[in-house]
Parts: structure tokens; sequence; C-alpha cells
């Protein structure tokens, strides 16, 4: 199977999953989360706002928000594939991208890449080693090439697929939390 099967079929799985399982589940994710190492250590973490079926972010950003820590949030640039992150508090304003994605407003206070201590990268498919197939932009993957924080995905183990090859341009994660 190529990329863009495992992504269909993978996306076809975890959308079935029934929706409180789903808020189980990313809530034990979170949980994990919370007992690392780069999540003690991180100040800054850059986050996506999710949509069913990825993992459920709101846990990480309310903890976040509860433990004095400031979230970033990516805001997209189409035409080049690009991303850059700002501040985002849980009662910002946002705006709704063509794919439906909640980004920033333009007038959010941008955050530097190296003020990031931990980044939390979505995908859909991970190998073992940090490979992913992520939802078909390349955002990820161009941030990440000179990314110097910590990386971390939390995934179903749904997610995990050994069946594809890392290209080049792909940059792996440094852990991923299953459940």
């Amino acid at each position: 199977m190529n990329k863009k099967e495992i992504r269909q079929q993978i996306l076809k799985t975890l959308s079935e999953m029934p929706k409180e399982t789903h808020l189980e589940r990313s809530k034990e994710l979170a949980e994990m989360l919370f007992q690392t190492n780069e999540w003690n250590r991180a100040q800054i973490i850059g986050v996506t706002l999710s949509r069913f079926p990825e993992v459920e972010t709101s846990f990480i950003i309310k903890e976040a928000d509860r433990t004095g820590k400031k979230i970033a949030i990516p805001k997209t640039y189409g035409k080049e594939h690009t991303m850059d992150f700002h501040l985002y508090e849980v009662n910002d304003k946002l705006m709704k991208t063509k794919l439906g994605l909640k980004e920033p407003l333009d007038d959010a206070p941008f955050i530097a890449k190296e003020r990031i201590s931990l980044l939390i990268v979505p995908g859909v498919a991970y190998q073992k080693a940090g490979y992913r197939i992520g939802f078909g932009g390349g955002f990820y993957d161009r941030y990440l090439a000179n990314f110097v924080g910590d990386t971390v995905s939390l995934l179903f183990q749904e997610q995990q697929n050994e069946e594809f090859t890392a290209q080049m341009h792909d940059q792996p994660v440094q852990k991923l939390l299953i459940y």
C-alpha cells in the first residue's frame, strides 16, 4: 500500500471508533503525556486544535493553561506548504481555513520556533522509528527540518503501521505515546 492508501484506511478505522471511546483514549494519552520529562520541562507547547478522528488535544490545552504553560497553535500558509506558531489562550477568537481547520487570527502573537520547547506532532500512521504519515501537506516535515525542541506524538494503537517507506524529506518524531 502507498501512503495515500494507508492514510485513507487508518482514517476510516479511526472515524468508526465510538466518540466516547475516542475521548476516553485521548484523555489516557494526555495523562501519559503529563507524566513525561518532555512535558514537565516544557514552557511553551506547540499543539494543533484537533478534529475528530484525530487524538483530542483539548485535554492538553486545558492542562497547560491550568499549570501555567503557554500554548502555541499553528497557522498554515497553503501555497508554500509552510506554517508557523502563534500564542493561543483558551478563549481566543479563531478563524476557519478552507480545509476546516481552526487557526489563530493574523494579529495573534507569533512564537519563534526556537521558543517552542515541546511540539505535539499530529499524524495518521506511525512507524516505531518515529516516521509518520501526516495529512498530506508536508507542513510538519518542513517545520521539523530544523526544529530543536522535543517532539512527541500521541497515537492510538490502530495508527501503528510499518508498511510504508520513509522518504528523504520525512522527519521522525522523537517519542511516541501509544494507547
